[in-house]
C-alpha cells in the first residue's frame, strides 16, 4: 500500500513533494550523496554539511589510527527501514552494520590503498576504493547521517497535510561530531516509524559505481594507452591479402589483463588523477538529474485534466478554503516541481477569513525561478505562497499581508493564489506598485492562469508554463 493511500491523502505522486513509498515493501530508489552536493538550497546544504563532517571524522580516525573511534563512527549505520527505499531489502534483514562488523569495516578502510595514499575525498569514494562497501551501503550511510534533516522534512509534510504522528525514538543521527538520538514526532504504520524522503533527493541508483568507473573510465583510458604503445594487447586486423587493415585493443582483453580489485582502481587513480576527477565531474552533473517518479506524458495529461476539473468544482468562499488550499498544494507541486520544493506550512490563523501561509524552497533548476535567483534585491531562496479562496476580489490587505512576510534575508518574492477578479487590471496595478516601491515581487495567479498551465500539460506542452510565468512577471514589472 502506498503512503498516500494509507493516509487517505487523495494525491498522486506528481502532486506530492516526497516519494510516495510502498509501506509493505521497498521503493527502488536511493539516497545519493552526490545528489545533495550539487544543490544549494538550505536543506541540501545542511545535509551536505553533515555528510562532510561525518566523512572528515572518519578520515581523522584513519589518519590517527583511532580504531575505537572509527568503529564507533561506523557502528550506527543500521539499515534505514524507516525510509522504505532500496531494492528487495525487506525489513530488518541484518544488512545494518553492528559493532563487530563496524570494527572490521573500519579496518578495511584504514588498510585500503586509497586511505594510505590520501585518495579519499568524500563519502562516495568508499564505494569506489574500499572493499566491502557498495552502492547500497553508501545509500544507507547517507540516510543514517542525514536522518535528522529527513525527520524535520517529514514533520513539515505531516504538518502541511494533516498526517497523524506519534512521539517515538528517532534512531541515531549525526549531529556534526557524534551520534545522538531523541524523541520526535513521526507517522507510524503497523507499529513502524516512517520517514519521508523528498523527491528531489532520491535517485534511481547511487551515482558512485566502481564497476562503471572501471569499465567506462579506467579501461577506456588503458585501451587507448595500449593502442598507442602498440604492445602485446593490440590485435591486428588484416584483409584477405594480408595487408594491415586496422589495429584494435579489445576492452575484454584489457579487462582480463588487469585485476578487478578496488586496490587496483586506487593505484590507477593515484597515478592518473585526471581520470578520477573526470569521473567525479560526471557524478556531479548526474546528481542534478531528478527522476520523474511514477509519471509519463500520458499520465501527466490525464492528471492535468483531472486537477483542472477538480479546481473548477470547488466553490469560492470560506467554507471551502481547506479544499482549495489542499488542491493548490498538489497543483503547485505538479506544475512547478523541481523549481518549487519542500512546501512548509508556517502558520494558520483566523481573522474572519481563513489565512494559510505556506513557503516553498526555490529549487532554481530552470526558467523564471532560476532567473530570479540572480536578483540580489529579491533574494528568492524562499517563495511565499498564500491561497485566497475568496468569493470577492482580493485587495490591499491581501497584498499587505504578503509584503509583511517578506524579509531581505530570506526572500522578497511571493505568489498570491486566488479564484478570480472583476478587475484584474487593478490586481496587477497593486502588484506593480509593490515592485516599484521596492517592497517585493508578488505574482497574482488566478484560476484562469492555473488552468491555462494545466491545459498546457494536458496538451503535451509543459514547456509553455515558463512562458506563462514570464509573461505574468513582465506584466507586473513593466
Amino acid at each position: 500500500m502506498k503512503f498516500s493511500s494509507a493516509y487517505r491523502l487523495g494525491m498522486s505522486q506528481a502532486e506530492l513533494d516526497f516519494v510516495d513509498i510502498d509501506l509493505d515493501g521497498d521503493t527502488p530508489l536511493f539516497l545519493d550523496p552526490y545528489a545533495l552536493t550539487t544543490r544549494d538550497d538550505a536543506w541540501s546544504a545542511q545535509c551536505h554539511g553533515l555528510l562532510l563532517s561525518y566523512f572528515e571524522e572518519i578520515l581523522i580516525a584513519i589518519k590517527k589510527g583511532l580504531r575505537a573511534r572509527g568503529a564507533h563512527l561506523l557502528s550506527h549505520l543500521n539499515e534505514p527501514d524507516e525510509i522504505r527505499l532500496g531494492v528487495s531489502k525487506g525489513h530488518s534483514k541484518g544488512r545494518g552494520i553492528g559493532t563487530i562488523q563496524a570494527a572490521d569495516l573500519f579496518n578495511a578502510m584504514a588498510e585500503s590503498t586509497a586511505a594510505k595514499t590520501g585518495l579519499l575525498e568524500d563519502l562516495g569514494d568508499f564505494a569506489l576504493f574500499v572493499p566491502g562497501i557498495g552502492q547500497d551501503k553508501i545509500s544507507d550511510m547517507t540516510a543514517n547521517v542525514i536522518r535528522k534533516p529527513l525527520i524535520d522534512y517529514t514533520n513539515a509534510q505531516t504538518n502541511l497535510l494533516g498526517i497523524p504522528t506519534r512521539k517515538v525514538a528517532s534512531g541515531f543521527y549525526w549531529t556534526g561530531d557524534d551520534w545522538v538520538q531523541s524523541y520526535v514526532d513521526l507517522p507510524i504504520h503497523k507499529g513502524s516509524r516512517i520517514i519521508l524522503v523528498p523527491k528531489f533527493a532520491a535517485r534511481y541508483r547511487v551515482g558512485v559505481d566502481s564497476q562503471k568507473y572501471r569499465n567506462d573510465f579506467v579501461l577506456d583510458y588503458l585501451q587507448a594507452e595500449h593502442l598507442r604503445a602498440d604492445d602485446g594487447l593490440v590485435t591486428t586486423l588484416r584483409d584477405r591479402k594480408g595487408n594491415i587493415r586496422k589495429k584494435i585493443v579489445y576492452k575484454k582483453t584489457v579487462a582480463d589483463h588487469y585485476p578487478a580489485t578496488k586496490d587496483f582502481l586506487a593505484d590507477f587513480s593515484r597515478n592518473h588523477p585526471e581520470i578520477i576527477e573526470s569521473y567525479r565531474s560526471r557524478l556531479r552533473l548526474a546528481g542534478r538529474d531528478i527522476p520523474n517518479l511514477g509519471t509519463n506524458q500520458l499520465v501527466e495529461r490525464d492528471l492535468a485534466k483531472h486537477l483542472a476539473e477538480r479546481l473548477a468544482e470547488i466553490p469560492a468562499g470560506a467554507a471551502n478554503a481547506d479544499k482549495y488550499h489542499s488542491i493548490m498544494i498538489g497543483i503547485i507541486s505538479f506544475l512547478f516541481f523541481p523549481n518549487l520544493i519542500y512546501p512548509n506550512k508556517e502558520s494558520e490563523i483566523n481573522e474572519g477569513r481563513k489565512r494559510i501561509d505556506i513557503t516553498y524552497t526555490n529549487g532554481k533548476v530552470d526558467g523564471l525561478f532560476n532567473r530570479l535567483a540572480f536578483d540580489q534585491f529579491l533574494t528568492p531562496n524562499i517563495v511565499h505562497v498564500e491561497c485566497k479562496n475568496y468569493s470577492n476580489d482580493i485587495a490591499n490587505p491581501e497584498f499587505d499581508q504578503m509584503i509583511g512576510r517578506f524579509n531581505p534575508a530570506r526572500s522578497r518574492f511571493g505568489m498570491l493564489l486566488f479564484r478570480k477578479s472583476e478587475n484584474l487590471e487593478k490586481v496587477f496595478s497593486r502588484a506593480s506598485d509593490a515592485m516599484k516601491a521596492r517592497q517585493g515581487l508578488i505574482l497574482p495567479l488566478d484560476d484562469d492562469f492555473v488552468i491555462a498551465c494545466l491545459n498546457h500539460v494536458e496538451n503535451g506542452n509543459r514547456f509553455q508554463i515558463d512562458r506563462e510565468l514570464n509573461d505574468l512577471y513582465q506584466r507586473v514589472v513593466s
